[in-house]
């Protein structure tokens, strides 16, 4: 028997006699409250810039999110930037990402980075005024006061790892649990 066909015969007897836990659904936007931070700090560095962003569940039941959202960086007028996520090196079309489970009062994080000096030989630096977060099942935008730069022409590239519930690490890009 293939080894998917398998996890399909264990698992149909538990679904039908109900000892399955019950669906957790996507998160809706109006249960996550959206943040985007310094982190004292911690992304200031030579031409280089970031935010912690955090999304909370705040309902009353866990729900899901993608373990990576789509971000539309907007400015004042509230029109989308060309700025794009870049994908880990060596991911090619990009590793495996899996959902996050927020369970009700809990805090997934990601540490977003970007260049924010004029390092490129053709720049195009772009102001920042807001930060729309997208998943299936909700979107939310939150103020976020930023200088992005890339090349003239092209899209310039944030770094997004996949979101880890707070106080937990995903290794580089991977969307796996880093070690504790």
């Amino acid at each position: 028997m293939k080894p998917a066909a398998a996890a399909l015969a264990v698992l149909l007897p538990l679904l039908a006699s109900g000892c399955a836990h019950p669906a957790v659904t996507s998160c809706s936007g109006a249960r996550i409250a959206a943040h985007a931070g310094s982190d004292a700090g911690a992304f200031d560095g030579m031409s280089h810039s970031g935010t912690l962003l955090t999304l909370r569940n705040r309902g009353p039941s866990p729900c899901i999110l993608p373990g990576l959202p789509r971000l539309a960086f907007l400015d004042a007028a509230h029109r989308r930037l060309p700025i794009a996520r870049r994908p880990p090196f060596g991911m090619h079309p990009g590793p495996v990402v899996l959902p996050v489970r927020l369970a009700a009062g809990v805090v997934a994080t990601t540490k977003l980075r970007w260049v924010d000096g004029p390092v490129y030989t053709r720049n195009a630096c772009m102001k920042v005024a807001a930060l729309r977060i997208a998943w299936p099942g909700g979107a939310t935008t939150i103020p976020l006061a930023a200088t992005i730069c890339g090349p003239r022409g092209a899209a310039a590239g944030i770094s997004q790892p996949p979101l880890a519930l707070a106080g937990e690490t995903t290794i580089s890009g991977s969307g796996s649990p880093g070690n504790r």
